[in-house]
């Protein structure tokens, strides 16, 4: 597919470029795989039902979690924010009228279309630019995002956050995963090692191991709370995911402004 060059300056700019590329490879190779890397589920390994399966636990639990927290949505439209195969859009179509899920590769957006079993509600759309101007505001009364934005690079990642508050609607939620570390200053001879382990060194590594070579990538949370803030919204709660890994990971619930 042909790009025009405004679209790779953009890409290169924002850091897009290589998480497009990992995900539209393996979006056509092994999708299943891609998202839940399972290394024994590697090669095509990984069961349809049981794939979905998972989708199904999490959201499963998400929604018990927003009941008891009395986090209450209107529950029309929602947003799957990195979709991938539509593990998770699936699994939410139950709890909307209607759900879309977005993803930055179009392979990836294949896949999730093949595997559609409630085309009726559930819809796939691929965009591949540091924004999400291809939604209106005020679009969505459910906006969700897991293991996602720790594959994008800082900057960008921020940019969603901010457009999740901007086509959720007032009294909407959004709910999004984000991996935590320093505030790195850009230009600082820090941000130069981070942009070199972050990118460059890691998928060397990964590659040298024969596994997916995708980034993994930090924000301060003070960052992810300027942003929030920003865009008129407000942190109703806050959920540390770690489970005792190296580095922080938090989920954020916050409601539209």
């Amino acid at each position: 597919m042909r790009r025009d060059s405004t679209t790779h300056s953009i890409q290169r700019t924002m850091g897009l470029e290589h998480v497009k590329q990992v995900f539209e490879k393996y979006g056509e190779t092994d999708p299943m795989y891609a998202v839940l890397t399972n290394h024994a589920r590697r090669g095509g390994k990984w069961d349809p039902e049981d794939f979905f399966a998972h989708g199904r636990s999490e959201i499963a639990l998400v929604m018990q979690y927003l009941h008891d927290e009395q986090l209450a949505f209107t529950p029309d439209r929602a947003l799957d924010f990195g979709c991938g195969v539509g593990r998770l859009t699936q699994a939410l179509a139950p709890h909307f009228s209607h759900v879309t899920g977005v993803d930055i590769s179009s392979t990836m957006v294949a896949a999730a279309e093949r595997y559609n079993a409630a085309p009726q509600k559930v819809s796939y759309v691929m965009n591949d630019q540091p924004h999400l101007k291809l939604f209106a505001d005020n679009s969505f009364d459910f906006v969700y995002s897991n293991i996602t934005l720790q594959h994008v690079p800082p900057e960008p990642a921020l940019k969603y956050i901010g457009e999740f508050l901007r086509i959720v609607r007032s009294g909407g939620l959004a709910v999004f995963q984000v991996r935590i570390g320093p505030h790195i200053a850009e230009g600082s001879l820090s941000a130069w090692w981070y942009r070199l382990r972050r990118e460059h060194l890691r998928r060397f590594w990964q590659r040298l191991r024969g596994r997916i070579p995708y980034e993994m990538h930090f924000v301060a949370r003070s960052q992810v709370e300027e942003v929030i803030a920003a865009a008129g919204g407000r942190i109703v709660d806050v959920v540390d995911m770690s489970r005792l890994q190296d580095g922080g990971s938090l989920r954020f619930a916050v409601r539209g402004g």
